[in-house]
């Protein structure tokens, strides 16, 4: 082929001429291009292109000085001519690869469709391992590698508190400390953040409670996110009595008012207050939770105290600033507060934590780490599986490999044929996967708690698809160099001899039963590694807290101040609300707690009478709960000495309160605790009873000593309900509505489940893994003992020569079976040897999510090796079942 057709027949080169002698260094330039480009070209033409390229080059050199050779369409360089070697390389290599690419595909394809059980099974392995891939990278990619869904989130940190005398690493800000550092910061901008709700009153009888913030003015301008309609809070909207106005978000306005347009115009009923929305935030906007509704100003009135830390702090840096400047700044600033406060600031520091690390802890890493290893090697254990049912339909092709290579089919060639039958199994498993991993993700939602951060993001996007796209086209290539390399390096000669199957039986055997290995040590990591987890999950489950969570039905009522203005108000609701309940069949008690257990614990200051603190870190800290008269009845928690609040306890009588047995030992352990007294913010009070220990921070924390007031002689106006009943409790929700219609039907009761639903809620982060992990390994063990299965029948089939041979010579069936068994046995037990090593050093890992279970407990490795030994007999059994019926004389026969 020319890339000259303009050039005249006659000037054409003569092909018979050599090299001119002496060759000036131009002209071996060129034809060391052409010999480059050459390289591009299929091995089959390649000699004869550049032989034809060359003689073209080395006649326009002889005839550059030929007047008729100087024509508009010859008269070139010989450099630049020689350039177009590479492209007329490159046309043909791209127009043969194209084909001989697509011949391989047609090919591939039949092949393939000769086997279909066997390609089936590869495709259904590899489909599952893949799906697993996909659905946790789904969630890893929202957690893990995305940013925050704000402008340049990479600037946002949280501001926490330290004080290492007090032991405190992650402490809120009290309000007037925040201000301070808002004032004087020149390395961010920051803005304070508090948790609130909103009974919402629309005047239809459908009052609701709404999730919400109270954020100061700059919150929006520190996110760089602002609503798109109406406008963010001013700065004179933190004032106290400035007015009352509320932004809404988009899920709230189309939910409640049907995406109406005038809107800013409307005034909510919030707490019996009528507030002004002044904005709606964007679709799909959240910040610490995705069911916040509602924001309103955060009103700082100048008289809150600084030992009172409640006050969340987000920050941006200013351009020009960096983490470590800022750091240091905030260090710098809290040094000063110190000095200036040093009764409330006393020992206290400040950090930086970055809102993405913030949001997504340690836990999301581990887990995602530990997820991803996990579905890694059940991709791995899929690959082995898929690379041992390619090995064996490689084996029963020999012959024809050697009739291709007999052709001339080069090893090249043929490898790359193998390799694209991999692919293509590969992406058949790829689509598979991509279909399995569609209800993968949905499972993994319903696995994964409501409040986990951006969990509604999960999902197959673009960035899963090319992650599903790449894993497909990797996997394809590592499981398909096996067959490659064994049937490239086939015995032409052996295989098309007769009898030569014998010869090369055992080809690849070793690499089989290598794969076998690493599958069962691979399964028996994951198997060790979901127990532990398990156990641990369920330890947790079954540990005493020191209360009885059974029958018991939880409920939220939140008090407007506007409507009960004063303790006597509140006091009198919940003594009503609590006779209603228990006058409703098949109710034993209820009771009034302002948290529940996993919910979180406020703390308080006190000391004890006679001592003289000059600052807080002279005060004790303990945590506090108001509760109800019949709190400790509901709750099955026993009051060990003294009496239990009454009826009688309320405002104007005196102030007492019942401690924790943790408490009493503290202060009296040689000592009788009633009527000794400990001192708050506001006073004294005297200590009427002793109630056993209570762990509500869970089982994976430690019990602290806790003091209870009564919430009759306190206005605590949000407070959650226990009912402990002797029915169903699901059953008592329309009655319990009822009663609290009839004292006031602008509230409504929210967060209603039974107390193990609302604690299994809290609980989920710490059960998602151990959840995970049992799938995961459920599917590792299905897919061990398939390869052991496939290998097993493989060697069986065979060897049914060998086998007919031994039962002709006399071997009995229980001799032939024991033979096969004891060598799938062989694997078993090497698999597990090398899985054991393997899981002792990933169980490290683990430890953050065991409770009580040692990462190397003798008893679950044991529990988990004969289990995988078991399977590995069973699994190799009925292969030897089936050698055992071979007919000696048709095995014979057969050869």
């Amino acid at each position: 082929m020319w890339l000259n057709p303009g050039c005249p027949e006659a000037m054409r080169p003569d092909r018979s001429h050599g090299p001119p002698q002496g060759v000036p260094w131009r002209l071996r330039i060129c034809i060391g291009m052409i010999r480059l480009a050459s390289v591009a070209v299929s091995r089959e033409r390649r000699s004869t292109w550049r032989r034809q390229w060359e003689a073209d080059v080395i006649h326009r050199w002889q005839r550059k000085d030929d007047l008729r050779y100087q024509s508009r369409h010859c008269n070139r360089g010989l450099l630049l001519w020689s350039t177009g070697a590479f492209l007329h390389a490159w046309y043909l290599f791209r127009t043969d690869y194209t084909m001989d690419i697509w011949q391989d595909v047609k090919y591939g394809a039949r092949a393939l469709r000769r086997s279909k059980g066997l390609i089936a099974i590869a495709v259904l392995s590899l489909g599952i391992g893949i799906g697993a891939n996909t659905s946790i990278f789904s969630a890893v990619d929202v957690f893990m590698l995305r940013p925050l869904p704000y402008p340049e989130s990479d600037k946002l940190y949280t501001l926490w508190v330290t004080n290492p005398e007090r032991g405190w690493d992650q402490v809120s800000f009290s309000v007037p400390d925040f201000v301070d550092v808002r004032e004087r910061s020149q390395t961010m901008a920051v803005a304070a953040i508090e948790g609130q709700s909103f009974n919402l009153s629309a005047g239809d009888g459908r009052p609701e409670r709404l999730r919400g913030l109270m954020v100061t003015s700059d919150f929006f301008d520190v996110l760089r996110v602002q609503p798109t309609m109406g406008r963010g809070f001013t700065a004179q909207e933190e004032e106290p009595g400035y007015g009352k106005v509320a932004i809404i978000s988009d899920g709230l306005w189309r939910r409640r008012f049907a995406a109406d347009p005038e809107i800013l115009s409307r005034q909510l009923n919030l707490d019996g207050e009528s507030y002004s929305v002044v904005g709606v935030m964007p679709e799909g906007f959240y910040f610490a939770d995705l069911r916040m509704d509602i924001w309103t100003p955060f009103v700082i009135t100048g008289e809150e105290g600084r030992s009172a830390h409640y006050v969340d702090v987000i920050g941006r840096l200013r351009d020009g600033s960096s983490e470590t400047r800022a750091t240091e700044e905030l260090k710098l600033l809290m040094r000063q507060l110190e000095q200036e406060y040093p009764e409330s600031n006393a020992g206290m520091s400040g950090w930086l934590l970055s809102l993405h690390e913030d949001v997504f802890d340690e836990g999301f890493k581990m887990g995602s780490l530990i997820s991803t290893v996990a579905v890694a090697f059940v991709l791995l254990i899929a690959c082995a599986n898929v690379a041992n049912l390619l090995l064996t339909h490689a084996a029963g092709r020999e012959t024809e490999v050697a009739l291709r290579g007999a052709l001339g089919a080069g090893r090249i060639r043929i490898a790359r044929q193998f390799l694209t039958e991999a692919l293509l199994v590969s992406i058949m498993g790829g689509v598979l996967g991509l279909g399995l991993s569609v209800f993968g993700i949905r499972a993994l939602k319903t696995l994964m708690p409501p409040w986990f951060p951006m969990v509604d993001q999960v999902g197959i996007d673009a960035r899963v698809l090319a992650f599903t796209a790449a894993v497909t086209i990797l996997t394809g290539i590592l499981f398909g160099l096996a067959p490659a390399l064994q049937g490239s390096r086939a015995n032409m000669v052996d295989s098309l001899k007769e009898g030569g199957r014998r010869g090369t039986a055992g080809r690849g055997m070793r690499l089989r039963k290598a794969l076998v290995i690493g599958e069962i040590s691979l399964a028996l990591v994951l198997l060790v590694s979901s127990v532990l987890l398990v156990q641990g999950f369920v330890r947790i489950r079954l540990v005493d807290l020191g209360f009885d969570r059974t029958d018991v039905l939880t409920f939220r009522v939140a008090l407007p101040e506007r409507t009960y203005p004063d303790t006597a108000a509140v006091s009198d609701f919940y003594t009503q609300l609590a006779s209603g309940i228990e006058a409703l069949p098949g109710v034993d008690h209820a009771a009034a707690m302002s948290g529940l257990p996993l919910q979180g614990t406020s703390a308080t200051y006190y000391t004890l009478p006679g001592v003289v603190a000059e600052n807080d870190l002279q005060r004790m800290i303990a945590g506090f709960k108001y509760v109800t008269p019949g709190y400790f009845d509901a709750m099955d928690i026993q009051v060990i000495k003294g009496r239990d609040f009454a009826a009688s306890d309320r405002v104007g009588m005196p102030r007492v309160i019942l401690i924790s047995q943790a408490m009493a030992e503290l202060h009296w352990p040689d000592s009788d605790p009633l009527g000794k007294q400990l001192e708050f913010f506001r006073g004294p009070r005297e200590v009427v009873g002793v109630v056993a220990n209570v762990n509500y921070g869970g089982a994976t924390s430690t019990v602290r000593p806790m003091v209870y007031f009564p919430a009759l002689q306190g206005a605590q106006r949000t407070m959650a309900w226990v009912v402990e009943s002797s029915v169903p409790p699901q059953t008592l929700v329309d009655g319990i509505r009822g009663e609290i219609r009839a004292l006031d039907s602008e509230l409504p009761a929210y967060q209603i489940a039974t107390l193990d639903a609302a604690m299994e809620e809290a609980l989920g982060g710490d059960t998602v893994m151990a959840k995970i992990m049992a799938v995961l390994a459920a599917i590792a063990l299905f897919l061990a003992l398939a390869g052991v299965y496939g290998v097993m029948g493989y060697t069986v089939s065979q060897r049914t020569q060998e086998l007919g041979i031994r039962m002709a010579l006399g071997a009995q069936t229980n001799d032939v079976l024991a033979m096969v068994v004891r060598q799938g046995a062989l694997l078993a037990l090497v698999g597990v040897a090398i899985g054991v090593g393997i899981a002792l050093g990933v169980t490290r890992g683990l430890a953050e999510f065991l409770f009580g279970v040692s990462p190397f407990d003798p008893i679950t490795y044991s529990a988990a090796a004969v289990t995988l030994l078991l399977a590995g007999l069973v699994a190799a059994y009925f292969p030897a079942r089936r050698a055992t019926r071979v007919d000696p004389i048709e095995a014979l026969r057969s050869e």
